[in-house]
Protein backbone atom coordinates (compact mmCIF):
# COMPACT_ATOMS: atom_id res chain seq x y z
CA UNK A 1 0.00 0.00 0.00
CA UNK A 2 1.41 3.48 -0.86
CA UNK A 3 0.90 6.40 0.94
CA UNK A 4 0.46 10.07 -0.28
CA UNK A 5 -0.15 13.21 1.92
CA UNK A 6 -1.96 15.47 0.01
CA UNK A 7 -1.70 18.26 3.08
CA UNK A 8 -3.37 19.16 6.21
CA UNK A 9 -5.38 15.68 6.58
CA UNK A 10 -5.48 14.48 3.23
CA UNK A 11 -3.91 11.62 2.38
CA UNK A 12 -4.12 9.07 -1.00
CA UNK A 13 -4.01 5.26 -0.17
CA UNK A 14 -3.56 2.84 -3.17
CA UNK A 15 -3.33 -0.32 -2.42
CA UNK A 16 -1.67 -3.09 -4.77
CA UNK A 17 -5.11 -4.31 -6.93
CA UNK A 18 -5.32 -0.60 -7.81
CA UNK A 19 -7.97 0.56 -5.40
CA UNK A 20 -7.52 4.31 -4.36
CA UNK A 21 -8.99 5.61 -0.90
CA UNK A 22 -9.05 9.41 -0.50
CA UNK A 23 -9.15 10.89 3.56
CA UNK A 24 -10.56 14.06 4.46
CA UNK A 25 -9.82 16.23 1.07
CA UNK A 26 -10.38 20.13 1.97
CA UNK A 27 -11.56 22.98 -0.43
CA UNK A 28 -8.79 25.80 -1.79
CA UNK A 29 -9.39 28.10 1.19
CA UNK A 30 -6.53 25.83 3.13
CA UNK A 31 -3.76 26.96 1.58
CA UNK A 32 -2.45 23.62 -0.01
CA UNK A 33 -2.51 22.97 -3.72
CA UNK A 34 -5.94 21.70 -4.04
CA UNK A 35 -5.86 17.87 -4.66
CA UNK A 36 -6.28 17.00 -8.19
CA UNK A 37 -6.82 12.98 -7.86
CA UNK A 38 -8.68 9.83 -8.77
CA UNK A 39 -10.17 7.74 -5.98
CA UNK A 40 -13.12 4.97 -6.12
CA UNK A 41 -13.57 5.74 -2.29
CA UNK A 42 -13.45 8.78 -0.02
CA UNK A 43 -13.90 9.18 3.53
CA UNK A 44 -15.03 11.98 5.34
CA UNK A 45 -14.73 12.26 9.21
CA UNK A 46 -16.89 15.80 9.44
CA UNK A 47 -18.65 18.61 7.65
CA UNK A 48 -16.01 21.24 8.19
CA UNK A 49 -14.66 22.89 4.59
CA UNK A 50 -11.21 22.09 5.38
CA UNK A 51 -11.82 17.81 5.26
CA UNK A 52 -15.02 17.33 3.07
CA UNK A 53 -14.20 18.60 -0.38
CA UNK A 54 -15.48 15.20 -2.20
CA UNK A 55 -15.69 17.47 -5.69
CA UNK A 56 -11.88 17.68 -5.48
CA UNK A 57 -12.03 14.11 -6.96
CA UNK A 58 -12.51 13.15 -10.41
CA UNK A 59 -15.44 11.33 -11.55
CA UNK A 60 -18.21 9.97 -8.83
CA UNK A 61 -16.41 8.14 -5.76
CA UNK A 62 -18.12 6.34 -3.38
CA UNK A 63 -18.70 8.53 -0.61
CA UNK A 64 -18.40 7.80 3.42
CA UNK A 65 -19.46 10.26 5.72
CA UNK A 66 -21.51 8.26 8.91
CA UNK A 67 -20.25 6.49 12.21
CA UNK A 68 -20.90 2.82 11.74
CA UNK A 69 -19.97 -0.27 9.62
CA UNK A 70 -19.71 0.18 6.30
CA UNK A 71 -18.99 -1.89 3.19
CA UNK A 72 -17.44 -1.01 -0.47
CA UNK A 73 -15.57 -2.53 -3.41
CA UNK A 74 -14.49 -5.76 -0.94
CA UNK A 75 -13.10 -3.41 1.90
CA UNK A 76 -15.36 -2.52 5.32
CA UNK A 77 -14.94 0.75 6.85
CA UNK A 78 -15.68 1.26 10.65
CA UNK A 79 -17.01 4.88 11.10
CA UNK A 80 -16.55 5.57 15.24
CA UNK A 81 -18.18 8.58 16.45
CA UNK A 82 -16.31 10.70 18.66
CA UNK A 83 -15.94 14.53 19.55
CA UNK A 84 -14.03 17.66 17.84
CA UNK A 85 -13.49 18.86 21.06
CA UNK A 86 -13.08 18.34 24.82
CA UNK A 87 -16.89 19.03 25.69
CA UNK A 88 -18.86 16.73 23.44
CA UNK A 89 -19.18 18.52 20.61
CA UNK A 90 -20.58 21.63 21.79
CA UNK A 91 -17.60 23.91 20.70
CA UNK A 92 -17.18 22.24 17.19
CA UNK A 93 -19.53 19.06 16.98
CA UNK A 94 -18.78 15.84 15.95
CA UNK A 95 -15.68 13.49 14.41
CA UNK A 96 -16.02 10.67 13.08
CA UNK A 97 -12.62 7.97 13.31
CA UNK A 98 -12.46 5.73 10.18
CA UNK A 99 -10.60 1.70 10.75
CA UNK A 100 -10.30 -0.23 7.62
CA UNK A 101 -7.55 -2.25 6.40
CA UNK A 102 -6.06 -2.32 2.89
CA UNK A 103 -3.42 -5.00 2.09
CA UNK A 104 -3.79 -6.60 5.07
CA UNK A 105 -3.03 -3.31 6.57
CA UNK A 106 -5.31 -2.18 9.71
CA UNK A 107 -5.52 1.49 8.76
CA UNK A 108 -6.85 4.45 11.47
CA UNK A 109 -7.49 8.41 10.69
CA UNK A 110 -8.49 10.18 13.44
CA UNK A 111 -10.33 13.13 11.68
CA UNK A 112 -10.37 16.09 14.27
CA UNK A 113 -10.15 14.13 17.50
CA UNK A 114 -10.41 16.84 20.11
CA UNK A 115 -9.74 14.40 23.30
CA UNK A 116 -8.18 11.86 24.49
CA UNK A 117 -10.34 8.23 23.43
CA UNK A 118 -12.37 6.25 26.05
CA UNK A 119 -11.83 2.88 26.51
CA UNK A 120 -14.60 2.24 24.49
CA UNK A 121 -13.13 3.99 21.87
CA UNK A 122 -9.69 1.86 22.25
CA UNK A 123 -11.88 -1.23 22.29
CA UNK A 124 -13.89 -0.70 18.96
CA UNK A 125 -11.31 0.77 17.15
CA UNK A 126 -8.78 -2.83 18.13
CA UNK A 127 -4.80 -3.07 16.45
CA UNK A 128 -3.94 -0.51 14.63
CA UNK A 129 -0.89 -0.81 11.90
CA UNK A 130 -1.11 2.91 10.48
CA UNK A 131 -2.61 5.94 12.26
CA UNK A 132 -2.92 9.39 10.85
CA UNK A 133 -3.14 11.62 13.85
CA UNK A 134 -3.52 15.29 14.53
CA UNK A 135 -0.97 17.24 16.20
CA UNK A 136 -1.35 20.63 15.05
CA UNK A 137 -3.78 21.34 18.85
CA UNK A 138 -6.28 24.73 18.71
CA UNK A 139 -9.05 23.08 16.71
CA UNK A 140 -8.00 19.51 17.77
CA UNK A 141 -5.49 17.71 20.33
CA UNK A 142 -2.42 18.80 20.27
CA UNK A 143 1.35 17.20 20.73
CA UNK A 144 0.62 15.74 24.25
CA UNK A 145 -2.61 14.76 23.61
CA UNK A 146 -1.60 13.04 20.15
CA UNK A 147 1.83 11.44 22.13
CA UNK A 148 -1.28 10.32 24.80
CA UNK A 149 -3.47 8.95 22.08
CA UNK A 150 -0.28 7.16 20.39
CA UNK A 151 0.24 5.52 23.63
CA UNK A 152 -3.69 4.35 23.58
CA UNK A 153 -3.66 2.68 20.22
CA UNK A 154 0.07 1.40 20.02
CA UNK A 155 0.31 1.65 16.19
CA UNK A 156 3.13 0.78 14.13
CA UNK A 157 3.46 3.40 12.63
CA UNK A 158 1.83 6.71 13.27
CA UNK A 159 1.54 9.53 10.66
CA UNK A 160 0.70 13.31 12.03
CA UNK A 161 -1.28 15.51 10.18
CA UNK A 162 -3.15 18.52 10.82
CA UNK A 163 -0.31 21.40 11.83
CA UNK A 164 1.19 24.39 10.91
CA UNK A 165 3.15 24.96 7.40
CA UNK A 166 4.12 27.52 5.41
CA UNK A 167 1.31 26.40 3.07
CA UNK A 168 -1.65 26.57 5.26
CA UNK A 169 -3.78 29.31 5.61
CA UNK A 170 -4.84 29.51 9.54
CA UNK A 171 -2.76 29.13 12.31
CA UNK A 172 -2.17 26.03 14.41
CA UNK A 173 0.58 24.60 16.46
CA UNK A 174 3.84 23.03 14.49
CA UNK A 175 5.08 19.60 14.11
CA UNK A 176 7.96 20.66 15.88
CA UNK A 177 6.11 20.30 19.13
CA UNK A 178 5.27 16.88 18.41
CA UNK A 179 8.90 15.28 17.56
CA UNK A 180 10.87 17.17 20.25
CA UNK A 181 13.15 14.74 21.79
CA UNK A 182 11.55 12.05 19.67
CA UNK A 183 12.78 9.97 16.98
CA UNK A 184 11.05 9.61 13.36
CA UNK A 185 11.41 8.93 9.94
CA UNK A 186 11.72 11.18 7.28
CA UNK A 187 10.54 13.76 5.64
CA UNK A 188 9.67 11.80 2.75
CA UNK A 189 7.45 12.03 -0.06
CA UNK A 190 5.50 8.73 -0.04
CA UNK A 191 5.38 5.61 2.21
CA UNK A 192 5.19 1.82 0.71
CA UNK A 193 3.79 -0.41 3.72
CA UNK A 194 3.51 -3.90 3.80
CA UNK A 195 2.14 -6.00 6.14
CA UNK A 196 4.40 -8.50 6.65
CA UNK A 197 7.30 -6.06 7.28
CA UNK A 198 5.12 -4.05 10.27
CA UNK A 199 4.73 -7.65 11.89
CA UNK A 200 8.58 -8.34 11.65
CA UNK A 201 9.12 -4.74 12.82
CA UNK A 202 6.67 -5.23 15.64
CA UNK A 203 8.46 -8.48 16.84
CA UNK A 204 11.78 -6.65 17.58
CA UNK A 205 10.97 -2.96 17.89
CA UNK A 206 12.64 -1.51 21.12
CA UNK A 207 10.21 2.26 21.34
CA UNK A 208 6.97 2.16 22.59
CA UNK A 209 4.00 2.77 20.07
CA UNK A 210 5.96 2.61 17.24
CA UNK A 211 7.69 4.59 15.09
CA UNK A 212 6.45 8.32 13.33
CA UNK A 213 6.78 9.40 9.72
CA UNK A 214 7.05 12.50 8.88
CA UNK A 215 5.65 12.92 5.43
CA UNK A 216 5.58 16.33 2.57
CA UNK A 217 2.85 17.84 1.11
CA UNK A 218 3.02 18.64 -2.69
CA UNK A 219 5.35 21.35 -3.77
CA UNK A 220 7.11 20.85 -0.72
CA UNK A 221 11.07 20.99 -1.07
CA UNK A 222 13.14 18.26 -0.80
CA UNK A 223 11.28 15.10 -1.31
CA UNK A 224 11.90 11.64 -0.92
CA UNK A 225 10.49 7.83 -0.69
CA UNK A 226 10.98 4.93 0.99
CA UNK A 227 9.63 1.00 1.26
Amino acid sequence: MQVTWLGHSCFLLRASNGIAVLLDPFDEEVGYPLPDVQADIVLISHEHTDHNNEKAVRESPLVIRKEGLHSALGIEFLGISTWHDREEGRLRGENTIFCFTLDGVRVCHLGDLGHLLSDADVKAIGPVNLLFIPVGGVYTIGARDAFAVMQQLDPDVAIPMHYQTSALSFELEPVDDFLKGREYEGPLQSLTLRSQGLQEDRQKRRRPSGKVVLLRYPGERGAGSID
